[in-house]
């Protein structure tokens, strides 16, 4: 247990990433000791997975952000001066210094003061003595808070590391962590000034996730694992070439690799090379429960780490930590008070209790590992202390730890107030997304949609799993912690156009086999209900609730199978048309996008209108919050920015809006947000026509609000539609520039009018009509008071009305998943305000 007051702080380049198990095992022992921890990390993690021991972690995590303009950096070191005791002074005396550092890295190191003294932290730790140990650094020569650094390999072996630069940072560390003995004599021959500051701590894990088994003779088929990351170092190409002389000698075996990165095609290509296609499986990214599964079934472990003079160094692998406690049992050790295993976990020193009975290693081995080179590893603490417990010689007393559960650690107040306890979940939901047109984890309005939604189920309580064939690289950081299942719709084979048809229908086959793999998954993890994002050839939700028995939610946010006929291809018209009435019968309610949507899934599948349910989209108030002009007074001080937020497709009608600024008579800068097969055209089209467009590109969803903060119109040009039967969207956009307070201007198309109030909420125009446009926007351009009156009112519509709570709410009303103490009864009628979740407390 730390000390009252004590509190750390992890600063990691990036968390979680993947491969950094060892991170999240000694975050996970800390906190079971009691220590009261922070993690800031520097990078927004792009990792499609995540280790499912991520959910038990407690730390709250800040995203330590790069400002990316003048205005945000001088932004960093103003609040730091306001919150930092004696900033100016020590600013001033690293001048010199920070003069020949990154600029990133130093106001990292600036924003990384500031929340130091905001939220109590007395010691900040660092992994890698590099970006992460240097932004660690700068941060505590500016608030005097002591740092410590967890050294690898990469950091310290790697050609590029600057030896002063690394001198330097074991210079000023209170303590410097080696994780082999190997890496701690190279520090010390290399620094031997700074030798005393050295400690060895090797990489460690959970011992009870991996219990050992008494090795089972080989088959006739040796199964050899190997894991790691798919990198030159880890020497998996020298792993292939052994297999293949044994299978030369007559050997028959299967290996088993897994892991995930550069070299995944490379060694795939030796591998047929060397004839072992139908011996060597290359598993991919996999967690640390199915790498606990897959060293059960093998019968030697291999880590063939390179030794070439290009190669980094591996410094402790984890994968080894694993294996040797599958393999080795624990000798009794010489010491009375050196840690060794009794019962369930780690004995402390001075523990009475006795060791674990150890069996003889069969074969030839290494000497047996001990508990302090492989159990969950403790980095050097901030202040030398000891938490275990001690006795006087010829005491007998147990230590507490090893013969019971450790038990979880108390909620302990901080200095933004107690912190929460995990509380038992309401419900265990299955959220599908079987459509491989929608990255989970993208920047796409679907993308966005899904993750909203797995908010809103996680604000009710429950405990949510998410089932999908593509995940993206966009991690918002409050949704890392999601369990994932990814079930990839593998590609068709490249053919030639007279085979066109065959390929469009091996696609189709291959959407409905993944469907069927989630569905697969979801019914062997069990759940309380099921939630699907309707997606084509999918009967998903069918097949789970049928086996779980449990209930299930339909979404359907657009009519797909005339979408994909008339937009696309479609061969199995039929199959998809009954995948769709099995997912409707089968669900407890359907909810859909827009009223055309709803009348199109009735069409289709005769369902009675009572089990469907209209639900637009929606918006967070609380992560879109109002921009700066709605509480301006007077005149703008300069040209306002009109906006655009959306994917640069032809039915967005980007280019009305371009040709709208060229027609304008008002000055006003426009700003588009997002990418999209349009871009170029349209930046063609502005230089065209001479007029100075921003185009931002892709961003994050979570990047959204602040690129609307500084704005004061938006705008949703859509086209003319061709047939109503086209306008059944549900534009996210209106929603996030509600919340924005900004006023909107739109095209009166489709389900617009609805959302927008012309003359109050902002002003509709004809579609496909730039000069209409124009003139729209040079009205409010004119008028600052009218359209920041008019974003006001949008504010509120968006936080009474409009809130992904509120749409949750809606979906569920009268069905056994509504929240307890929620309403009851048929679903509100249209146009009403059907509750507000949690934006009660939302400001308007």
């Amino acid at each position: 247990m730390s000390a009252p007051g004590h509190r750390v702080g992890y600063v990691l380049k990036v968390y979680p990433r993947f491969s950094e198990t060892f991170v999240v095992s000694e975050i996970l022992a800390r906190e079971a000791q009691g220590e009261q921890l922070e993690i800031f990390s520097l990078r927004h993690s792009t990792d499609p997975r995540f280790h499912p021991e991520l959910a038990r972690v407690q730390a709250p995590v800040t995203h330590v952000g790069r400002p990316e303009r003048a205005a945000e950096g001088w932004a960093v070191l103003a609040r730091a001066a306001e919150v930092v005791p004696g900033f100016a002074g020590r600013l001033a005396a690293l001048l010199p210094e920070l003069a020949r550092t990154e600029a990133s890295e130093v106001h990292q190191g600036v924003a990384l003061a500031t929340a130091v003294v905001e939220h109590g932290i007395t010691h900040l730790h660092a992994h890698f003595a590099s970006l992460a140990a240097r932004v660690a650094e700068i941060a505590s020569r500016l608030t005097g808070v002591p740092f410590t650094v967890t050294t690898h390999a990469k950091d310290i072996f790697h050609e590029s590391v600057d030896p002063d630069r690394l001198r330097r940072t074991l210079a000023r560390a209170r303590t410097v962590v080696a994780i082999s003995e190997h890496n701690r004599r190279h520090l010390a021959g290399r620094f031997p000034e700074h030798a005393a500051t050295l400690r060895l701590v090797r990489n460690g894990l959970e011992l009870e996730r991996f219990p050992y088994r008494d090795p089972r003779p080989p088959g006739e088929r040796l199964h050899v694992a190997a894991v790691g990351r798919l990198v030159p170092k880890k020497g998996f190409d020298r792993l292939l070439h052994a297999a293949a002389r044994l299978r030369a000698e007559g050997r028959s075996l299967r290996l088993s690799i897994a892991g995930g990165g550069e070299l995944a095609e490379p060694l795939g290509a030796l591998a047929a090379r060397l004839g072992l296609e139908d011996a060597v499986e290359l598993l991919g990214p996999r967690t640390q429960a199915e790498v606990a599964a897959l060293l059960r079934t093998a019968d030697v472990f291999a880590a063939p780490a390179s030794s070439t003079p290009t190669a980094t160094p591996t410094g402790c692998p984890p994968s080894c930590s694993r294996r040797w406690r599958w393999a080795c049992p624990w000798s009794p050790p010489t010491s009375p008070a050196s840690p060794r295993p009794c019962g369930r976990g780690p004995r402390a020193p001075g523990c009475s209790c006795p060791p674990a009975t150890s069996r003889p290693w069969p074969g030839r081995s290494p000497a047996p590992r001990t508990p302090a080179s492989t159990g969950s590893a403790r980095p050097a603490p901030p202040a030398p202390s000891s938490s275990a417990s001690t006795t006087a010689p010829g005491r007998q007393r147990c230590c507490g730890r090893c013969c019971r559960p450790r038990p979880r650690p108390p909620d302990r107040p901080g200095p933004r107030g107690p912190r929460p306890r995990r509380s038992t979940a309401l419900m265990r939901l299955a959220y599908l997304c079987a459509d491989p047109g929608v990255p989970v984890f993208g920047t796409k309005g679907a993308s966005v949609h899904v993750q909203e939604m797995l908010r809103a189920w996680r604000a009710r309580g429950a405990e949510v799993r998410l089932y999908a064939t593509r995940l993206g690289e966009d991690v918002p950081a409050d949704l890392r912690d999601v369990p994932v299942v990814h079930v990839p719709v593998p590609a068709p084979p490249a053919t030639g156009d007279a085979d066109r048809t065959a390929r469009v229908a091996a696609r189709e086959r291959a959407q409905a086999r993944a469907a069927r793999l989630l569905a697969e998954r979801a019914a062997a993890d069990g759940a309380d209900a099921v939630h699907e994002r309707y997606s084509l050839f999918s009967t998903a939700l069918t097949e789970v609730t049928a086996r779980l028995g449990v209930p299930g939610v339909l979404e359907v946010n657009a009519p797909l199978i005339d979408e994909q006929r008339t937009h696309r291809d479609l061969v199995d018209g039929a199959a998809a048309g009954a995948a769709l009435a099995a997912q409707v019968a089968a669900a407890e309610r359907t909810a859909c996008v827009s009223a055309p949507v709803a009348r199109w899934v009735r069409q289709r599948t005769g369902a009675p209108a009572g089990r469907i349910v209209v639900a637009p989209n929606g918006v967070d108030p609380r992560r879109v919050g109002p921009c700066a002009d709605a509480a301006a007074e007077g005149p703008d001080p300069a040209p306002p920015v009109v906006v655009f937020v959306g994917t640069l497709k032809p039915w967005h009608g980007v280019e009305h809006l371009v040709r709208a600024r060229a027609a304008a008579a008002r000055e006003w800068r426009l700003r588009i947000v997002g990418d999209g097969p349009q871009r170029a055209a349209l930046e063609r089209l502005a230089a065209a026509l001479g007029v100075a467009v921003e185009f931002t590109g892709a961003v994050a969803p979570a990047a959204v609000p602040d690129l609307l903060h500084d704005c004061a119109v938006a705008a949703a040009p859509y086209p003319a539609a061709r047939a109503a039967e086209e306008q059944y969207f549900s534009p996210l956009k209106l929603y996030e520039y509600a919340a924005a307070a900004l006023p909107v201007v739109a095209s009166a198309v489709g389900q617009i009018p609805s959302v927008v109030e012309d003359g109050v909420t902002g002003l509709l125009v004809p579609g496909s009509d730039p000069a209409a446009l124009a003139r729209a926007v040079d009205a409010l351009v004119a008028d600052p008071a009218r359209r920041r009156r008019m974003g006001r009112a949008a504010r509120r519509e968006a936080v009474d009305r409009h809130s992904w709570d509120a749409v949750l709410d809606r979906v569920l009303a009268g069905t056994a998943l509504e929240h307890p103490g929620g309403r009851t009864g048929p679903p509100p009628a249209a146009g009403r305000r059907t509750g507000t979740g949690r934006t009660g407390a939302v400001p308007a």
